[in-house]
């Protein structure tokens, strides 16, 4: 079952990368957390509900040109899928590049996305939060 939750985190993270973001938020639970603790301070650390976190994509995507998230490397710890990612882009307005890596820990549950922990330092961090949620 883990090998599928990975191919759940890849096909969401492609879809969105592709542009298609009806199909990467039919892989969230409709009722999915996203926390981004990177997050800019005018927007929320954390966003309830797929509508939600649409709605920050969209915010992103207002922000940043050719803004995407290359998975380099998925840890299976069964319901979580701790990745290490690159997000990479350019500011729409300022045209300034973004190139940030970072360890992403997604939880699955019956074969949907249901929390996203963004922006990890480093992937020893990111595995410590799970082994620490009871994973």
């Amino acid at each position: 079952m883990s090998q599928e939750n990975v191919e759940v985190v890849l096909g969401a993270n492609a879809a969105a990368n592709g542009g298609d973001y009806a199909q990467a938020a039919a892989a969230w639970h409709p009722d999915a957390e996203l926390r981004d603790q990177a997050h800019a301070v005018d927007s929320d650390e954390t966003v309830k509900g797929r509508d939600a976190i649409l709605a920050l994509w969209s915010q992103w995507r207002e922000t940043f040109d050719e803004f995407r998230a290359e998975i380099e490397e998925t840890v299976d710890c069964g319901a979580h899928i701790v990745c290490a990612t690159r997000w990479v882009g350019t500011g729409s307005a300022s045209g300034a590049a973004v190139d940030v890596s970072q360890v992403d820990v997604y939880e699955i549950r019956d074969g949907k996305i249901v929390r996203v922990t963004l922006a990890y330092p480093d992937q020893a961090t990111a595995l410590e939060a799970v082994r620490l949620s009871g994973a």
